[in-house]
């Protein structure tokens, strides 16, 4: 159970994995390139302990289209694991390039919502520079009453090469994805480095799966967990925030006051 801290943060409640970043759409993810592989990645999510998966779309030029790609694609998968006999629900959500974030209508917005919240934008970096039109669109969202939950941050050279930018947006309301692979070393190297110094900086709210490979999804999130408690040195109850209480709160809509999960000193030997 979470010590109590400041910001009303409130103790764990639920040992159950939200999976806030699940990219297991048949035909719409790179990850799940058909249904059989679709059922194949739900199946390992099931099995690392995953309770419920939010399934974006992924917003391009046609934000309309892709939302309603993704509606379809997660309608029918949603059938095949009832068929099936798999117990996970989809949830819906988007995630939105940053680029592109002001420039979205409010009514496709409010669809692109994390599991359908109202509050929270999953919102993507480039893989390379810095979206300076991001700040803005961000007070443009508050004014609104939402935010934006930043994914895997960890993959973004420039944030491989300066993780100190995130700490602005952060300080603007930002919330923080890092994915579960990324602390196996799943995405390369510099991800890797990256995640944990975003980690050992206080600066990842929740975890997610978030594979961009089929592979990626047989990664038991468990794993990462393991990683982080490692490096947090703090007990498992309350790293799992990160994959549990956190992302339930985000797919409910709510203001997330995140416990700032730094590593604990080390014990004198």
């Amino acid at each position: 159970m979470l010590a109590p801290m400041g910001g009303g943060v409130t103790p764990l409640v639920s040992p159950a994995v939200l999976d806030l970043n699940a990219h297991i759409l048949p035909a719409v993810h790179t990850a799940t390139a058909d249904m059989a592989e679709s059922l194949d990645a739900a199946r390992a999510l099931v099995a690392a302990g995953v309770t419920a998966a939010v399934t974006p779309a992924l917003i391009g030029a046609d934000p309309a289209a892709d939302l309603a790609r993704a509606d379809e694609a997660r309608s029918a998968l949603g059938a095949s694991l009832e068929a099936a006999g798999v117990p996970l629900p989809l949830l819906p959500g988007a995630v939105v390039p940053a680029a592109l974030l002001g420039s979205l209508d409010p009514a496709v917005l409010a669809r692109c919502t994390v599991g359908d919240g109202g509050r929270w934008i999953m919102v993507v970096l480039p893989d390379a520079g810095w979206p300076l039109g991001l700040p803005a669109a961000m007070r443009g969202l508050e004014m609104a009453g939402m935010g934006i939950v930043i994914a895997h941050p960890e993959r973004s050279t420039s944030i491989q090469q300066s993780p100190d930018r995130l700490r602005d947006l952060l300080g603007r309301g930002a919330l923080v994805q890092a994915a579960g692979g990324s602390f196996l070393g799943a995405d390369g190297p510099r991800a890797e480095r990256a995640a944990f110094g975003l980690v050992r900086g206080g600066m990842v709210t929740v975890v997610a799966s978030d594979a961009t490979d089929a592979t990626g999804h047989h990664l038991a999130l468990d794993r990462a967990l393991d990683a982080l408690e490692r490096v947090l040195r703090r007990p498992r109850a309350e790293v799992e925030w990160m994959l549990s209480t956190g992302p339930e709160r985000i797919t409910a809509g709510e203001v997330v006051r995140a416990p700032r999960l730094m590593p604990l000193p080390r014990s004198p030997t």
